[in-house]
C-alpha cells in the first residue's frame, strides 16, 4: 500500500506548510509528529483546541490522518496523564493508531500496568497503541524486535501492538535480522526510514540512500504482513555524531530539499 507520511521531515515548519507541500506531492495520509529529541513540541500541542485546529488544516487539503507519532516513557510518573492527553488527541484527528515509545526495561511492571490501564480508552477512542523500537539509547524494554514480538505476545490484546521502526533495527539492535521477521507478525504499522553511514557518524536519509535493503524489506513485509500500514519518516534536520543521540541542526532544512527527499523515497518503496 502506499505509505502515509511523518511531519518529522517539516521539523522547524509550520503546519500549514508541511500539509500543504504533502498535499502538492499527492500524498494521502500523514502521521502528525511529536517525538522528542526529533521537533520541538510541549504537552499544550496535545490540547482539544489544538487538535480541532490540526483537523481542520488536514481536512481542508484534502488530507486524512493514518496515526499520531506522539512518544513518551510510559513508566514515568505522569505518564497517565500523558497518555491521556495523546488518546484524546488522536481520537479527534480520527487516527487508527496511536506511536508511542514503551520505555526503559528497568520499568517493565510498570509499563505494564499502565497498559492496562488504557485499555478503555483506547476501546472508547478506536484507537491501537503501537509500541515502537527505539533508534538511540540502552536498556529498552523492546530495543530489538524479538523482544516487542514477545511483549506484544504476553499482552495479547488487539488495542496493543507494535510499530515495527526499520531503520532503527539497523541503529539500535544492530541490523534487520531476526528482529524484523519476529516483530511484523505482531506489528499493526511500521515506519520506513533509512540511515547512512558519514564517517564516525550517522545521519537520516532518503529511502534508497543509505544502508537499508528496501527491496528485502518489502519482500519480508509483503510475505508477514501483507496489508500492513507504512509510514515514510524522515528526520532530515537530524544527524547523530559518533553514533550517538540525535541531535538537531541550528537551522529547518529547506522545504524543496524535504520534497526532493519525500519524493525520491516514495519512488524508492514503489519500485521496491
Amino acid at each position: 500500500m502506499t505509505p502515509a507520511v511523518s511531519t518529522a521531515a517539516f521539523d522547524g515548519h509550520p503546519w500549514e506548510v508541511a500539509f500543504d507541500s504533502l498535499a502538492a506531492l499527492g500524498v494521502e495520509h500523514v502521521e502528525p509528529a511529536f517525538i522528542k529529541g526529533y521537533v520541538a513540541f510541549t504537552e499544550e500541542d496535545f490540547q482539544p483546541a489544538a487538535a480541532a485546529r490540526m483537523a481542520r488544516l488536514l481536512s481542508d487539503r484534502g488530507l486524512r490522518p493514518q496515526g499520531v507519532s506522539a512518544h513518551m516513557d510510559l513508566s514515568a510518573p505522569d505518564a497517565g496523564r500523558m497518555l491521556d492527553r495523546r488518546i484524546g488527541f488522536a481520537a479527534e484527528l480520527g487516527a487508527s493508531h496511536l506511536i508511542t515509545n514503551a520505555g526503559p526495561a528497568a520499568g517493565r511492571e510498570a509499563i505494564l500496568r499502565r497498559l492496562e490501564a488504557a485499555l478503555p480508552a483506547l476501546d472508547d477512542a478506536g484507537l491501537i497503541l503501537a509500541l515502537e523500537n527505539p533508534g538511540h539509547g540502552s536498556g529498552d524494554l523492546i530495543g530489538r524486535g524479538e523482544e516487542g514480538a514477545a511483549l506484544a505476545a504476553r499482552l495479547d490484546h488487539p488495542r496493543l501492538r507494535l510499530n515495527l521502526d526499520v531503520g532503527n533495527l539497523l541503529t539500535y539492535a544492530g541490523g534487520l535480522e531476526p528482529g524484523l521477521s519476529a516483530a511484523l507478525p505482531h506489528a499493526a504499522h511500521a515506519h520506513l526510514k533509512d540511515v547512512a553511514a558519514d564517517g564516525p557518524d550517522w545521519r537520516f536519509v532518503p529511502l534508497g540512500t543509505g544502508l537499508v535493503d528496501w527491496p528485502e524489506v518489502a519482500r519480508t513485509i509483503a510475505r508477514l504482513a501483507p496489508d500492513l500500514p507504512l509510514a515514510i519518516e524522515l528526520p532530515l534536520r537530524l544527524w547523530r555524531p559518533g553514533r550517538g543521540d540525535p541531535v538537531r541542526q541550528p537551522e529547518p532544512r529547506p522545504v524543496p530539499v524535504i520534497e526532493e527527499a519525500l519524493r525520491r523515497s516514495l519512488e524508492t518503496w514503489a519500485a521496491a
